[in-house]
């Protein structure tokens, strides 16, 4: 992983697509198999039963990845300030979520090196989760 500067970043800017694939196992055990506030999110066979067709990924199962992510593209040297999710459609274990981002402002405020990502996830190439990302950058000056 290479360090981003805010002077290398530039608006529309894309984030290297990544491809995860978040397994049955992995759903089921983000919460834990005794998760009693939804039975799909631990049971694959009653995700099925509501006809979501397997076990549901978890939405921050989806907001880990996505920190994580922008982390990576950033660098250590960086922080992720805040992160904004909107949950648009379930997604179903063992089928594959490509995230995706772009840059959509930077500015310096206060001192702070910002830059404020879109990012999302992709399952069969529609968005089921959109996010905000506010990140800091360390600066060359």
């Amino acid at each position: 992983m290479s360090q981003r500067y805010f002077e290398d970043v530039n608006i529309d800017d894309e984030l290297e697509p990544l491809e995860r694939v978040p397994t049955t196992d992995m759903a089921i055990d983000f919460f834990g198999r005794d998760n009693p506030t939804n039975p799909a999110f631990a049971d694959a066979e009653a995700g099925k039963r509501l006809g979501v067709g397997g076990a549901l990924v978890p939405g921050l199962l989806k907001l880990a990845w996505i920190t994580q992510y922008v982390s990576d593209w950033a660098g250590t040297e960086s922080m992720v300030r805040s992160v904004r999710a909107a949950y648009r459609r379930p997604d179903v274990a063992d089928r594959p979520l490509v995230l995706a981002g772009r840059v959509v402002e930077k500015r310096v405020e206060d001192g702070a090196h910002l830059v404020e990502l879109e990012v999302v996830t992709l399952a069969e190439g529609q968005p089921s989760t959109r996010a905000n990302v506010q990140i800091q950058l360390p600066s060359r000056s």
